[in-house]
């Protein structure tokens, strides 16, 4: 029989009267338990406030490489942005690889599209090729969008497995108009809006957000003026630095790790924009939104209750930035390595970005790590 254990702390963050549950039913040891409360305590995150999370692997050998299987044999190379679709498939930019690849929820990898040499060839499967592919995005139909970094396209692949181009001439450069003869510069994250009618794209090295009228086939930039800074507002009033991703919520506005800013910024339908966390300084700090300091964060999810999970890639955490306004880890103890484990104890090695499950798990891709993991949480 296992022990129970009165536990004291000196530390305000740990509430009384509070208790902790996991995100599996299962016989918890008092060693397990433990684990769990002074990792989180140890973190500095409030229990009564934050969840409680458990860091598993769900695909990856830790190995770069091209391989399909399950988890054992299964390999990615830098993957970096995700989408999820109804039936819980993770789809992967894996960077890498050059190719896009599709992790079933048991971990089960296949390839959907490119060969693992970087190209700009349209096709079906391994026929067609891409160049540091970083972001996807996956519509009800089972298209799927393709942020093709170094070919400065976004692509699609229709539900037969043919790729094609969508937006972009595939020469860097900023400018509107037509989708096949705008230009971006380093297209680095998409996101549809919840109508499926506007694909946002984060055009990285043009510091701005732009948008493609999916029926009407045209490119207009939402914010920022093709110039990196910090500063909010509307339309080309506002600045960014290097807006690595795109995530939209049900409301259809707009989320960005504005990566060299180190800070998370929103931008609303009509093209205003505002800073939601982040100093512009980077660093390592939770707390209040406005005080809080991160360092390069590159993906986001935001659920449903207006919670934001953040991938703070060079703090090697996932962090939280509450509907209040809080901000907190839930996973990652700060310095690059691979452990799985309770919440601020686990290791990570630059995470990426972050989808979330129909289970209310978190899913990241890991850089350096060459895997995705999966977050277990429960409050």
């Amino acid at each position: 029989m296992d022990r129970i254990f009165k536990l004291s702390f000196s530390s305000s963050s740990l509430v009384t009267g509070q208790s902790i549950s996991f995100a599996r039913p299962r016989r918890l040891t008092s060693q397990l338990l433990l684990a769990a409360v002074f990792a989180t305590w140890a973190a500095g995150v409030a229990v009564a406030q934050a969840p409680v999370a458990r860091v598993e692997t769900l695909a990856g050998t830790g190995q770069a490489g091209l391989a399909d299987g399950n988890r054992q044999v299964g390999q990615l190379n830098r993957p970096h942005g995700l989408a999820i679709d109804g039936r819980g498939n993770v789809y992967v930019s894996d960077r890498g690889n050059h190719a896009i690849r599709v992790v079933a929820p048991n971990g089960d990898i296949r390839t959907l599209a490119g060969n693992g040499k970087e190209g700009k060839a349209d096709g079906i499967g391994a026929a067609a090729s891409f160049n540091q592919p970083v972001a996807v995005a996956v519509d009800k139909s089972g298209n799927v969008y393709v942020a093709d970094r170094d070919n400065h396209l976004v692509r699609l692949i229709d539900p037969s497995g043919k790729v094609s181009a969508v937006v972009g001439t595939g020469t860097a450069g900023f400018t509107e108009g037509p989708a096949l003869s705008a230009q971006f510069n380093q297209p680095y994250g998409i996101a549809l809006s919840p109508d499926e009618k506007i694909l946002y794209i984060a055009d990285y090295l043009n510091h701005a957000i732009r948008a493609l009228d999916v029926g009407t086939r045209r490119v207009t930039t939402l914010a920022g003026n093709g110039k990196s800074g910090f500063a909010n507002g509307k339309g080309d009033q506002a600045q960014f630095n290097q807006p690595y991703n795109v995530k939209i919520d049900a409301r259809g506005r707009l989320y960005v790790p504005d990566q060299n800013n180190h800070a998370i910024r929103r931008v609303e339908p009509d093209g205003t924009v505002s800073t939601i966390a982040g100093t512009g300084q980077s660093g390592f700090a939770g707390g209040k939104a406005a005080e809080s300091r991160f360092n390069n964060p590159t993906g986001l999810i935001v659920a449903a209750d207006g919670t934001i999970y953040v991938a703070d890639r060079n703090n090697h955490r996932i962090r939280i930035i509450s509907a209040a306004g809080e901000v907190s880890t839930i996973a990652g103890e700060g310095t690059e390595g691979f452990l799985d484990g309770f919440g601020p104890a686990a290791k990570f090695n630059r995470p990426i970005d972050i989808v979330l499950t129909a289970d209310g798990s978190l899913v990241v891709s890991e850089e350096n790590n060459h895997r995705l993991r999966k977050i277990l949480l429960t409050r």
